[in-house]
C-alpha cells in the first residue's frame, strides 16, 4: 500500500512538472508572436527620457551641493527610494496591468492542477514588464549617487514590495466574493503600515541616533545598517509574498465555489442611460482614457493653485482643462465606441438623436464630477464659488458642445487595445476637427486675462447657458446630418 502511494504522488508529481513546462513553452511562444516592434520603440524612447531627465536633476542637485546637505547620510536613501513606490505601483498595476489569474476552458479540460496553475502565475507575475519597471527606475536613481551595492540593494527591496502589490492583484482578480477580498484588504494595509515602520525605524536606528546624523559613531554602521534593514524588509515581504501564493492557491472562483453560473445581465435590462457607462467599464481603451486624463488634468489643477500664479495671472489657468478635457477626450472619438455594433442599435428602437442626446447628458456628468474633485482647490485659494460653477457651465455649453459633431466624422475603434500611443480609430476629419477645441480654450484665456474676474465669470456662465439651452435643436440638426449620411458611415465603419 505504501509502495502504491509512493509511486501514485511520483507520478503526480511527474505530471505537474510537465503540465507547467508546457504552460510556460505556451507562454514563451505567444510572447514571442506579440512581440512588437513599435512597443519596444516607445519603451526605449521613455526609457531614455527618463534618464535624461533624472540625469539633469541630478547635476543640478550636485551644482548646488544639496545631496551633501542631507541631515543624515545619504546610503538610507536606498530604502526610503525602494519603498516609496509601492503606492504608485499599484496604482499603475490597477490601471493597465492584466495578467490571467483563471484558467479558460481548454486549460479545465486538461490536466492542470492549481498547484501548477498558481506556479505558473506566479512565474508570469515575476518577469513582467510593469514588475521590472519601477524597480529599475529607482536602482538607477541610486546608482548615480550611491556605490552600485546599494542600488542592487534598492531593486531587491522595491522588487519584493511590487511583487506583494501584483500578488495582492491576482488575489483580488480571482477573489469570489466578499468574503476573501475583505481580509486582504485588512491584510495589505496592514502590510503596508508594518513596511513602511520598518523603514522608518532602520532610518531612525543607523541615521537619527547618533548626535551628529553625518558623522555615524562607527564607520560604515549607517551602510552596514541599511543593508541589514533591506535584508529584514525582503524577508519580510518574502513571507507575505508566499502566504499571498499560498491563499491564491487555495481560493476557487465562483463557479467553481458555489456550483452555479454567475448572474449576467440580460439584454432587456441594458438601457440608453446606461450604454456610455457600460462602454467605459468594459472597454480597456476608454477606461485607461479616463483614468489616466482625468488625475493628470486634475493635479495640474492642484498644481496651479500657487497663491503667486493666481495672484500674477488673476485665473487659475488649468481648471477648465481640469473640468473639460476628461470629457472631452471621450467626446472626440463620436460614435466610434457604437460603430462596432451600430447595426444593433439600428434595431431598437433607439432613434439616433436619443443617442446623440444621452452622451451629451453622459459628457456632462463627467463635467460635473471634475467639477466637484476640483472644488477643494478652489475652497483652499478662497476663490469665488461661482468661477467654478461659471467654468462648468461653460464646459458643458460650449467645450462639449462643439466636440458633438464629431458623430458625423468619426471612425470605428478597436475597444480593447490599449490608448497608450494608439491611433488606431482616427481620420484626417477628425484630426483637422479638433482644431476647434482652440476657441473654446481661446475664449477662456481671454476673457479672465482682459476682463475682470466677476465679468469673465458673467460671460462664461452666459455662454454656457446658451449652449445648454441649444443643446435639443442642435443634437436634432446632427441626428439629421447623421441620418442622410447613415449608409456612408455604415460601410465606412464596417470596412475600417
Amino acid at each position: 500500500m505504501e509502495q502504491h502511494t509512493e509511486r501514485t504522488y511520483n507520478s503526480g508529481g511527474t505530471a505537474d512538472r510537465q503540465a507547467l513546462k508546457e504552460l510556460l513553452r505556451m507562454w514563451r511562444l505567444q510572447h514571442w508572436r506579440d512581440f512588437s516592434w513599435r512597443t519596444l520603440f516607445v519603451a526605449a524612447y521613455f526609457a531614455g527620457l527618463y534618464v535624461m531627465v533624472v540625469v539633469g536633476i541630478y547635476m543640478g542637485l550636485q551644482g548646488h551641493d544639496v545631496l551633501g546637505q542631507l541631515p543624515f547620510d545619504r546610503s538610507v536613501l536606498a530604502l526610503l527610494l525602494a519603498v516609496a513606490v509601492v503606492p504608485a505601483d499599484m496604482l499603475l498595476k490597477v490601471i493597465w496591468r492584466r495578467s490571467p489569474v483563471e484558467m479558460d476552458d481548454v486549460l479545465r479540460s486538461r490536466p492542470v492542477s492549481p498547484r501548477t496553475w498558481a506556479l505558473f502565475v506566479l512565474a508570469d507575475t515575476s518577469v513582467g514588464f510593469m514588475q521590472l519597471m519601477l524597480p529599475l527606475a529607482m536602482a538607477f536613481v541610486v546608482a548615480l549617487a550611491l556605490p552600485l551595492a546599494l542600488a542592487a540593494l534598492t531593486f531587491v527591496v522595491a522588487y519584493s514590495a511590487t511583487m506583494v502589490n501584483a500578488l495582492v492583484q491576482n488575489c483580488w482578480r480571482r477573489a469570489p466574493g466578499n468574503e476573501y477580498t475583505f481580509p486582504l484588504l485588512v491584510g495589505y494595509l496592514a502590510w503596508g503600515v508594518a513596511l513602511y515602520a520598518i523603514v522608518v525605524g532602520v532610518f531612525i536606528v543607523v541615521g537619527l541616533a547618533a548626535d551628529d546624523p553625518s558623522t555615524p559613531p562607527v564607520a560604515g554602521a549607517t551602510v552596514w545598517g541599511t543593508v541589514a534593514g533591506g535584508a529584514i524588509i525582503v524577508a519580510f515581504n518574502a513571507v507575505v509574498g508566499y502566504v499571498l501564493h499560498r491563499y491564491f492557491r487555495r481560493m476557487k472562483n465562483h463557479n467553481e465555489n458555489s456550483g452555479r453560473a454567475s448572474h449576467v445581465q440580460p439584454l432587456s435590462d441594458v438601457t440608453l442611460a446606461s450604454m456610455d457607462w457600460t462602454a467605459v467599464r468594459r472597454s480597456k481603451r476608454l477606461r485607461m482614457t479616463l483614468y489616466v486624463i482625468a488625475p493628470i488634468f486634475l493635479l495640474n489643477t492642484y498644481m496651479q493653485q500657487v497663491p503667486q500664479v493666481i495672484e500674477d495671472l488673476g485665473f487659475n489657468t488649468m481648471l477648465l482643462l481640469g473640468v473639460a478635457f476628461p470629457a472631452v477626450m471621450l467626446a472626440q472619438y463620436g460614435l466610434g465606441v457604437e460603430a462596432n455594433y451600430i447595426h444593433g442599435i439600428w434595431t431598437k428602437p433607439w432613434p439616433i438623436e436619443a443617442v446623440l442626446r444621452n452622451k451629451f447628458r453622459f459628457y456632462a456628468k463627467i463635467c460635473g464630477v471634475m467639477a466637484l474633485l476640483c472644488l477643494p482647490a478652489v475652497v483652499w485659494m478662497h476663490m469665488a464659488p461661482w468661477t467654478l460653477l461659471a467654468v462648468l457651465l461653460f464646459s458643458v455649453g460650449v467645450f462639449v458642445l462643439l466636440l458633438m459633431p464629431m458623430c458625423l466624422y468619426c471612425s470605428r475603434f478597436d475597444l480593447f487595445t490599449s490608448a497608450f500611443f494608439n491611433y488606431q480609430g482616427s481620420n484626417k476629419q477628425m484630426n483637422i476637427y479638433s482644431f476647434i477645441l482652440f476657441v473654446p480654450m481661446g475664449i477662456y484665456y481671454a476673457a479672465y486675462y482682459f476682463l475682470p474676474t466677476w465679468g469673465a465669470d458673467a460671460l462664461m456662465a452666459a455662454l454656457g447657458i446658451v449652449g445648454i439651452a441649444l443643446e435639443r435643436p442642435f443634437t436634432a440638426w446632427l441626428a439629421r446630418r447623421w441620418y442622410a449620411r447613415r449608409h456612408d458611415l455604415m460601410e465606412r465603419w464596417t470596412k475600417d
